[in-house]
């Protein structure tokens, strides 16, 4: 798709390449609350300490100190990008560590990178604003910007074209490496995460006050609002739509995960997230991650919370497939590109590998010493 389908002519439909979600690795011992949006200090599992044993095939370890975020370049998986609270950022070699590119200019913790679809260019970005592309073939910048306080970057999965969320509720869109922008107005209310649906046509952004909008991303238009208490009565902490295009799922703080038909903005199902134990009600029962099977063979999502409760859910019916405890809260989840399998990351900086089917855990990967934010999937 060429950019210039949102910005000037007549949108096309898109051939989607499935993007790979950006990751975030955290250090909870260098990080606040407020940073996070994770009570670091009443999670008993969040304290530094001697993993069981370590499964990493390779450790990057220039960064000096917490290591918010990475991803990795979507066609092979070769390159990685991370950024830091050391205002660092580097393009890297997932199998032997050399740097390709280190990204210099950014004057506070970087927060977001992600590679475009087709891993020509990365975009970063710190916690003022800053935002910056890189071209990787000539390692130059190409662009940058500043938007005020960031919250998310996403590039769109088939075209040039980057969305970056803002504290003040503002959504920018970008022509890239020209720099023609839209805004997708957001009425002053932080959003925390968006995505670009798959007709690459409409963009799902989730606000602090839990509303839900649906935007036409050419015409920087409002297709559907879902307001506050209709769907998520709490700050939307995470989204993801179908593949198929018409369905899309919200997590909440409140505990509940929402899906929405994206044809018509209506609230298909309220999903309660929370454990069915009595103790589970004074828990941190926010939902954290959310994720639909992107397997069409298997009408499936699950749902994780910060107090370890993971849901698989059965989207055609509705219903709980299985409700799991983990010992640690989840922090991220990603549907592996085909089958019912999941890993999620953890508070207790361990990676699980879920069968949807079943709710078996298939693996447990270590490592990590300190609680994990986020992943990326190359396969």
């Amino acid at each position: 798709m060429d950019c210039d389908d949102l910005f000037e002519e007549d949108v096309e439909e898109v051939i989607d390449d499935e993007d790979v979600e950006g990751n975030n690795y955290m250090n909870a011992n260098d990080v606040s609350e407020e940073d996070t949006g994770v009570d670091i200090e009443d999670d008993e599992n969040s304290e530094g300490s001697k993993p069981v044993r370590d499964d990493s095939a390779y450790i990057f370890s220039l960064h000096k100190g917490s290591v918010f975020c990475c991803h990795l370049e979507p066609k092979t998986g070769r390159l990685a990008v991370t950024g830091a609270e050391d205002e660092m950022t580097y393009v890297w070699e997932t199998h032997s560590g050399d740097v390709v590119l280190h990204c210099k200019g950014h004057k506070d913790s970087v927060t977001c990178v992600q590679f475009n679809y087709d891993g020509s260019y990365v975009a970063t970005g710190d916690m003022s604003g800053v935002v910056q592309v890189w071209k990787i073939a000539s390692k130059l910048q190409v662009w940058e910007t500043h938007v005020g306080d960031l919250t998310w970057l996403k590039w769109h999965h088939g075209a040039n074209v980057l969305l970056a969320g803002t504290v003040s509720g503002d959504v920018y869109m970008w022509r890239i490496p020209g720099g023609d922008c839209k805004l997708l107005p957001g009425g002053g209310v932080k959003t925390d995460c968006g995505l670009i649906l798959p007709d690459g046509k409409r963009a799902a952004v989730g606000y602090e006050d839990g509303t839900v909008k649906v935007f036409d991303m050419k015409a920087c238009t409002v297709l559907h609002h879902v307001p506050q208490g209709q769907a998520n009565a709490g700050t939307v902490t995470d989204m993801d739509c179908h593949p198929d295009n018409n369905l899309l799922i919200t997590g909440s703080v409140d505990g509940h995960a929402v899906i929405l038909k994206t044809q018509t903005g209506k609230v298909a199902v309220v999903l309660d997230c929370k454990g069915s134990s009595p103790e589970s009600e004074s828990s941190n029962t926010s939902v954290e991650a959310v994720g639909f099977c992107q397997d069409s063979n298997f009408p499936l999502a699950a749902t994780g919370s910060l107090d370890g409760v993971l849901c698989i859910w059965d989207i055609s019916r509705g219903s709980l497939r299985h409700r799991l405890k983990q010992d640690s809260g989840i922090t991220k989840l990603v549907w592996v590109k085909s089958g019912p399998y999941f890993f999620t990351t953890d508070l207790d900086g361990s990676i699980r590998l879920y069968d949807a089917r079943s709710g078996s855990m298939r693996n447990q990967l270590f490592g990590h010493s300190n609680c994990i934010l986020d992943i990326s999937c190359s396969m």
